[in-house]
């Protein structure tokens, strides 16, 4: 291949982030606005259309919440983008004392719409066309799992090129990652296979490539040998924080929740989100108080058993609460104790495979979000007994209880029933992740996503990476 300046590769990370602007912000407000401007003989209240679009679209689609995961959430805001940005311009026009028909509004609204739906397809093509390539420095088993985990979340923007270590493997893969060369040769590994990213582990240790190379050693290699290069650098943990929304427990240390000290972190207003508890958990107790009443009748009829089932679960600050859900398993379902449900568990009933699959047993638990044990969206709360094991094997596990468990949560829409210690490990990944971003717009997102997946009725079905994928030698980055 040719030279860095001739790298057809290396404004991909720069065209990507404009092409998404242009396709799913720009685009659609300026044919709102023209559209607009068209059909009310109005130049003026055109751009005043294209510009409220243009304003939704800002608030809306946020860089730093990993939309691309959420194909449900992803459709519902950017059709909810041109909705709000037309009522916008509406609101301008009656405050202006220009008089505009709501149903003006249907024709600038479809053709956004319109070009939303184009610039998907556009989009979906580019991603593919346009691939960032991925250099990493590190193990071989962390530029595998890297790729895994793209493939799996179908992101098709990235491609993991392969690992630099002191020496080629017994045998080069026919396909995935490869060995590029030693770290000491990264500028010609740069040149030579037009890499744009390099990810980086936090350390790697001897063995690697010669001696212990720290996170400081790999910063000043890099920058002495690529800084005029349009390469760019990032470490791994962040990489998996903004493509794949979690924190991989085997590239973090305790330096990370630096992050949630900082001065200028704020994790929402916990007032917005107890008014976002109290109306839509309200809201949904009234709509499924029919299909509530209808459960319970079928659970009472199934074996006469009690119809909920109570159970001490660790809240918020590691206090227990009492969680209540609908019964779906026989009266006898813990003979020795607390243990995890298997999928197709011999234990649940015919009526409580069916509330599991659509997740209705979980409903009552809306008492417990209004009485303020729970919120809406948050981490799952787990038994003690569980937890006590948990928190032996699993690094900062019990910094899930910083924050109210929830009903629903994006552990839940990305990993579904833990069911193990491995599937703990990965929900764990993303109950990190969710510690750090949380909002009221993101549970909004989340609570969609977890609709999704209860349709689908996925319980079981999200598989874990494998475990070092997850948490990886934790001992080594302490």
């Amino acid at each position: 291949m040719g030279g860095a300046g001739a790298n057809p590769y290396q404004m991909a990370l720069r065209a990507q982030r404009l092409f998404g602007r242009i396709a799913f912000s720009v685009a659609p407000a300026v044919a709102a606005g023209v559209i607009a401007g068209a059909h009310l003989d109005s130049v003026g209240k055109g751009a005043i259309v294209a510009v409220a679009v243009l304003g939704a679209s800002l608030a809306f689609e946020r860089d730093r919440l990993p939309l691309h995961l959420m194909p449900l959430a992803t459709i519902v805001v950017r059709l909810m983008v041109p909705l709000v940005g037309i009522g916008l311009a509406l609101a301008v026009f009656a405050f202006a004392g220009s008089s505009v028909d709501v149903w003006d509004m249907l024709v600038p609204l479809a053709g956004a719409w319109c070009v939303i739906a184009f610039a998907a397809i556009l989009t979906s093509r580019f991603e593919v066309s346009r691939q960032v390539r991925v250099a990493v420095i590190g193990t071989p088993g962390l530029a595998i799992g890297l790729a895994f985990e793209l493939e799996s979340a179908g992101i098709r923007s990235y491609r993991v090129v392969g690992w630099l270590a002191p020496e080629p493997p017994a045998a080069q893969p026919d396909k995935g990652p490869r060995w590029l060369g030693p770290f000491a040769d990264v500028r010609s590994v740069v040149e030579e296979n037009s890499i744009e990213l390099i990810v980086h582990a936090n350390s790697v240790g001897p063995g690697e490539d010669g001696p212990h190379l720290s996170r400081l050693d790999i910063f000043e290699s890099i920058a002495e040998s690529c800084l005029d290069l349009s390469v760019r650098m990032i470490e791994a943990g962040q990489l998996y924080e903004d493509l794949l929304g979690h924190v991989p427990l085997g590239q973090s240390n305790a330096a990370w929740f630096q992050y949630l000290l900082h001065p200028r972190y704020r994790a929402g207003s916990p007032v917005s989100k107890r008014i976002f508890d109290i109306v839509v958990g309200a809201a949904m107790l009234i709509v499924f108080s029919p299909v509530l009443l209808v459960c319970a009748v079928a659970v009472k009829l199934t074996d006469g058993g009690p119809i909920f089932y109570r159970q001490r679960r660790v809240g918020e600050g590691g206090r227990e609460f009492e969680l209540i859900k609908l019964r779906s398993m026989t009266v006898t379902s813990e003979p020795d104790g607390a243990q995890w449900a298997q999928d197709a568990d011999d234990r649940i009933t015919t009526v409580g495979a069916v509330m599991r699959r659509l997740h209705i047993d979980e409903m009552p638990q809306l008492w417990n979000i209004l009485r303020g044990d729970m919120t809406i969206v948050g981490p799952r709360p787990e038994r003690r007994e569980l937890i006590v094991n948990l928190e032996r094997h699993l690094p900062y596990y019990d910094r899930r209880h910083l924050v109210k468990p929830g009903l629903a949560g994006w552990a839940q829409a990305c990993c579904g029933y833990g069911g193990s210690e491995q599937g703990s490990s990965w929900k764990l990944c993303h109950d990190l992740f969710y510690l750090k971003h949380r909002s009221v717009y993101f549970d909004f997102l989340i609570l969609i996503e977890n609709f999704r997946v209860s349709l689908a009725g996925v319980q079981f079905g999200l598989d874990a990476p494998q475990e070092q994928f997850i948490v990886g030698n934790v001992s080594d980055l302490s």
